[in-house]
């Protein structure tokens, strides 16, 4: 495996989880759960391969998407750090929203651990 790097959660990719996880828990808990499952898993993958997403749509992030779900993870690179952006359903306008979160990112500098 490859050399592990600091894996850091935004708030607003803590919500984006959360709000995607409470939208499918009303009408399958078990299936939220799995989903939630699934979005850690491939997040917890970068700590080892920050490199295995493909390039962002906004430059200086990149994206993975979550295996089997039409999620995508939106990440940004620094150093020995990885934050985690945001947490969107594939169909939304991916470059619009994280041009927004890097915007709210920089003005709080609020960043946090994992999720949970």
């Amino acid at each position: 495996m490859g050399s592990l790097i600091r894996l850091i959660f935004a708030e607003a990719a803590k919500n984006d989880l959360e709000s995607i996880i409470d939208y499918i828990a009303l009408d399958n808990p078990i299936a939220a759960e799995a989903v939630y499952r699934a979005i850690i898993s491939a997040g917890a993958l970068l700590n080892y391969f920050p490199q295995m997403g493909r390039p962002g749509r906004l430059p200086g992030t990149r994206q993975l998407t979550v295996p089997g779900l039409p999620y995508l993870i939106a990440y940004q690179i620094n150093a020995d750090q990885l934050t985690v952006l945001a947490v969107f359903h594939g169909a939304r306008d991916l470059a619009q929203a994280l041009r927004q979160r890097q915007t709210d990112l920089s003005d709080s500098g609020s960043t946090s651990g994992n999720p949970g």
